[in-house]
């Protein structure tokens, strides 16, 4: 089920939704899943310089294999974080194998 609309979706399209629900969650926020989340969110509303950029590339890399996250079934070959074009925040684009296929997808945070 799609976390916005609340439509039905297929699996490739719920497998990018918990991406990005991982992603844009801070680490520890979730009371009873403290393990849930990433630390993306602590680069949002800093100065958004090219090394800060680098550290959220490797904060979401880690999120991939933090068990309690559920999506260790991607396996990341590439990350990169650039500006969002349209205001404040990062789009993370990641490419990588999902169920044996070569994906790429891209999260906004």
């Amino acid at each position: 089920m799609d976390r916005r609309t609340g439509r039905t979706i297929g699996a490739w399209d719920q497998f990018v939704s918990r991406v990005t629900q991982v992603m844009t969650t801070p680490l520890g926020s979730r009371e009873h899943r403290r393990r849930f989340g990433s630390r993306v969110p602590e680069t949002l509303g800093k100065n958004m310089s090219d090394a800060l950029l680098l550290t959220a590339q490797a904060h979401a890399i880690d999120a991939f294999y933090n068990p309690a996250n559920g999506i260790g079934d991607f396996r990341v070959e590439s990350c990169v974080a650039t500006r969002r074009p349209d205001g404040p925040g990062i789009l993370l684009k990641f490419r990588g194998v999902w169920r044996h296929e070569r994906v790429q997808f891209e999260v906004q945070t």
